[in-house]
């Protein structure tokens, strides 16, 4: 009695193949029919941003006056810069088409189709799949001691009663030249305290603190904060100047149709579209009857420009310029030699193929 060497069979309905997840086992009542869908190529697009906020201090109008510091800091705002910008190939299922192949004879074949439906592999193990890099984790904004009025720590009871803004500023920035007289004093050692080790260490720490405290309420704060967003783009053929996105100063990622915000480009040139195969006469293959079809990628050259400068130009595959082609099923079913086929996960197209010896 014969016997294959491994055997996993993984079939999906044309009816389920969309809904169900895991094996399915062909048999009689499908007529060992195998529906599955091709990959789509997609564009990832990650634009790294940077938030930069601005806080003024509440004595700001004061800072030339007591500390001999012009305000650069005068109001609030918010600002977001693009500091990156990369692209990479992703695919989607194309569920526009569905394919249908019957295997059935010979030597019983095992396929993977995966929970999406889209053909990985026939006896064979599928690739695994090109691992896409997330969009990074967006950090967190840098503290600053306007953020809830922190500041506050560091006001003395004289300033709180002092009754007017004008005097507080002179008491505060009085106050920052005591702390700053004191910490000269203990580094030059004219303190009448001595400290030493880790005892000086957290002195000068504290010192330093409710300077920034005080000082920032004349010269205001800086913040910034970054995140990475993705923008996902599905082309439909060459293309040149396509906006896919916008950033905003104010708002950063906003919509392509939002016209508040500078457009970021994306093109597609000097395309290589994929011909059908040709056999040793120069002429094209036909495609075999009930065929297990793959993608023969295209190529292009994919470019992503802002405010006039390239930030990323790459060659790659895309589905949306190649033809579909296939394989005979009886390939797959032979009760000697089968041949398997392993597909790229993000195009469609064959990975590799070889023949699988089965035993007796």
């Amino acid at each position: 009695m014969k016997r294959v060497l491994t055997i996993v069979l993984i079939m999906v309905s044309a009816i389920s193949v969309a809904a169900e997840k895991g094996k399915q086992i062909a048999a009689s009542f499908n007529d060992y029919s195998v529906s599955y869908v091709l990959p789509k190529t997609v564009i990832d697009v990650d634009i790294t941003l940077e938030l930069t906020q601005l806080k003024a201090g509440p004595y700001a109008n004061y800072s030339q006056k007591y500390l001999g510091i012009p305000a650069q800091i005068t109001s609030d705002s918010k600002s977001w810069r693009v500091v990156s910008m990369s692209a990479q190939v992703a695919s989607i299922p194309d569920k526009d088409i569905y394919y249908n192949v019957q295997l059935k004879s010979g030597a019983i074949p095992y396929i993977y189709i995966d929970e999406e439906g889209v053909l990985m592999a026939v006896n064979a193990e599928p690739a695994i799949e090109t691992t896409i890099e997330e969009a990074t984790e967006e950090s967190k904004m840098t503290p600053s001691p306007l953020d809830d009025n922190s500041y506050s720590y560091a006001l003395t009871e004289e300033m709180l009663l002092s009754g007017s803004n004008i005097r507080m500023a002179e008491l505060a920035a009085k106050q920052i030249y005591r702390l700053r007289e004191s910490r000269t004093d203990i580094i030059t050692g004219d303190s009448d305290q001595r400290f030493d080790g880790e005892a000086l260490k957290l002195m000068l720490e504290q010192l330093a603190e409710q300077e920034l405290r005080l000082t920032v309420m004349f010269t205001g704060t800086k913040q910034t904060q970054r995140k990475t967003v993705r923008v996902r783009w599905i082309p439909d053929g060459e293309c040149e100047d396509v906006v896919i996105a916008r950033i905003s100063e104010k708002e950063g990622l906003v919509d392509s149709d939002n016209l508040s915000g500078e457009p970021i480009y994306v093109s597609l040139n000097n395309v290589e579209r994929a011909k059908t195969p040709l056999d040793s006469k120069g002429n094209p293959f036909v495609l075999p009857e009930n065929s297990v079809i793959y993608n023969i990628p295209g190529e292009a050259q994919l470019s992503l420009t802002y405010q006039g400068e390239l930030q990323f130009n790459k060659k790659v595959e895309l589905t949306q310029f190649g033809v579909k082609f296939g394989l005979a099923p009886k390939l797959f079913v032979d009760k000697k030699v089968q041949t398997y086929m392993i597909l790229n996960p993000n195009t469609g197209s064959i990975k590799e193929i070889g023949k699988n010896v089965l035993a007796e």
